[in-house]
């Protein structure tokens, strides 16, 4: 039993499968969450950082019908290998064959968990290359390819003696591609 989104989403993120780079090396998705300063002190402290799922922290909105709403922004990242090329290149090697596979298994994980559902199937993807502080569009310290995602996801939850919690239990198996 947990009560938080974060804790909920990290358990269904466990399930997803590694990724692979362009040289055919596997990858565990990492997964954590917070505020922009939080972040930066994850980049700084981490070596083992990417590819990275980060959550910006928000607000659970509790209703009646014993779920959550949250809006959610997610930043699906890896550090950039290609600093000095453009777009096609960029999408070539890194969004399609690392970021975009992330993508699809996230989207599959929010709509086959059992708890958790994408608010009326609607999502918005951006898509940003060599995104960092110093092109003035980040705050992040490091430059990063990233696939944002902004969505509203429900939770379910159910009442118990010491409140609503988020039972971990239901959690069904995803079966990724």
């Amino acid at each position: 039993m947990i009560s938080s989104t974060e804790d909920a989403l990290g358990v269904i993120f466990q399930q997803l499968p590694p990724v692979q780079d362009t040289n055919g090396v596997d990858f565990k998705i990492k997964y954590s969450w917070g505020s922009e300063y939080a972040l930066n002190l994850y980049l700084a402290q981490t070596t083992e950082k990417y590819p990275l799922l980060w959550l910006v922290e928000g607000s659970d909105n509790y209703d009646a019908t014993l779920s959550i709403t949250r809006p959610i922004k997610l930043f699906i990242a890896k550090n950039s290998d290609y600093v000095t090329n453009t777009n096609p290149t960029i999408w070539a090697e890194e969004f399609n064959i690392v970021l975009n596979p992330i993508l699809a298994n996230v989207l599959k994980a929010l709509q086959g968990s059992g708890i958790t559902e994408i608010k009326d199937g609607k999502y918005k993807v951006t898509r940003l290359a060599n995104y960092t502080e110093n092109n003035n569009t980040s705050k992040t310290i490091d430059n990063w390819n990233v696939i944002v995602v902004e969505s509203d996801i429900k939770v379910k939850i159910k009442n118990g003696p010491c409140g609503p919690f988020i039972e971990t239990d239901c959690i069904n198996p995803i079966k990724f591609c």
